[in-house]
């Protein structure tokens, strides 16, 4: 068995945002056959229970705490390290020694990191294989809200992250050995000669917690995510104020429901007879059984949406941006609807709301699409070839 020391820059439970639910899954498949050891940087403290969740398979668990205050003092430092606020704000001088305290006594075969936001922590390790999950191309994610901010502040601000992430997403080539991504609009991102090295491992799907269900649907549509994440804020101001008010105008009843946590002042002022916010939620997919369709209009998004393929193992039908659909590759009018503009929006709603047939064979086939692209066990095939370095 090989020993593999996994570095995350979150602890993976619960389960209530993307990259948790990425690492938990990978977690739990290499830990089927390896001894997995995991270091989580977090900001503060976890709860017994969450810390046994991910002991119950994993050989040792570490959490270094990191709290806000120190985190927001190492973005002073960064002008001085030329690293991006995105690494600077998970790094700390005195986490980096005990780090590699603990590599020292694991002594692990091989090393992985999740996120640009661990690779400091291990840079000047030589003798061990190292790899690297980029999941998101972190620039072109904040190339995409600089285009959109109207703040002139946080425009600079985002013109500078913008051109700092580029640039450390092409470093990294240097010291990490393996490579990969989440799809390949976000590896077709990477700005570097070296990004021909990256594999593609996609996320897959929970199908024993996300499955067909039949309860009353009591919502139209539903949006989900993390909704203090800039890009879900964007897409559910953009469905709440410019592509409900064209289709309340022939279903003046229409029923939304925003489901996640977090939720941002923006957020919360939305609700309305028309608009439900409910946040921590016990099981999500709950939300997703007693909703009709299910919307993703992500506008400034990178990575692939973990909400889509939820929704389709549901047999939920899904309209969604082409920019969502870019990294799914599901078949657009036959597994999946793509709009881009609210008035394709809207049209695409009120058709599938009109047409119970015309909607049920659209998740019927989005659910076929999921079961057969998307399975947690072959992704993670990938990811073990990739960590172990086997070609």
């Amino acid at each position: 068995m090989a020993k593999i020391l996994f570095i995350t820059s979150r602890f993976p439970y619960p389960l209530n945002k993307g990259d948790k639910l990425r690492v938990y899954y990978q977690l739990k498949y290499l830990a089927e056959e390896n001894d997995v050891h995991l270091i989580a940087i977090n900001e503060k403290q976890i709860t017994d229970k969450d810390f046994n969740a991910i002991l119950s398979f994993c050989k040792t668990v570490n959490v270094l705490v990191l709290p806000i205050y120190k985190r927001v003092f190492q973005l002073f430092l960064t002008l001085f390290k030329r690293i991006p606020l995105q690494v600077a704000f998970y790094y700390d001088g005195k986490l980096n020694h005990e780090i590699n305290k603990i590599i020292n006594n694991i002594n692990p075969d091989f090393i992985h990191c999740h996120l640009i936001r661990t690779t400091e922590y291990v840079r000047n390790i030589k003798e061990t294989h190292k790899s690297l999950d980029f999941m998101d191309a972190f620039g072109k994610g904040m190339e995409k809200r600089q285009k959109t901010e109207q703040n002139i502040f946080k425009r600079f601000l985002y013109s500078y992250e913008k051109k700092m992430l580029y640039s450390y997403e092409a470093k990294v080539f240097e010291f990490m050995d393996n490579f990969c991504i989440i799809s390949s609009q976000d590896k077709d991102s990477i700005i570097s000669p070296m990004a021909s090295k990256i594999k593609i491992v996609p996320n897959g799907v929970d199908f024993e917690m996300f499955y067909p269900r039949t309860e009353p649907k009591i919502y139209d549509l539903l949006f989900m995510g993390n909704l203090s994440y800039p890009p879900n804020i964007d897409a559910v101001l953009f469905l709440s104020n410019e592509i409900l008010p064209i289709v309340k105008k022939s279903k003046p009843n229409i029923k939304l429901l925003i489901a996640g946590i977090g939720a941002s002042n923006k957020v919360k002022q939305l609700q309305s007879e028309n608009i439900i916010l409910i946040e921590n939620f016990d099981d999500i997919s709950d939300s997703i059984a007693m909703s009709r369709l299910m919307l993703a209009p992500m506008r400034l998004s990178i990575g692939l949406q973990n909400k889509i393929l939820q929704a389709m193992a549901m047999k939920t039908p899904c309209i969604v941006s082409s920019l969502s659909n870019n990294a799914i590759k599901a078949p657009n009018k036959i597994a999946i609807l793509e709009a881009n503009t609210p008035q394709e929006f809207s049209e695409c709603i009120i058709e599938l709301l009109n047409d119970e047939n015309k909607a049920s064979t659209l998740g019927n086939a989005g659910y076929a699409f999921v079961k057969q692209h998307y399975s947690w066990s072959k992704q993670n095939e990938l990811l073990t070839d990739l960590i172990l370095n086997r070609n």
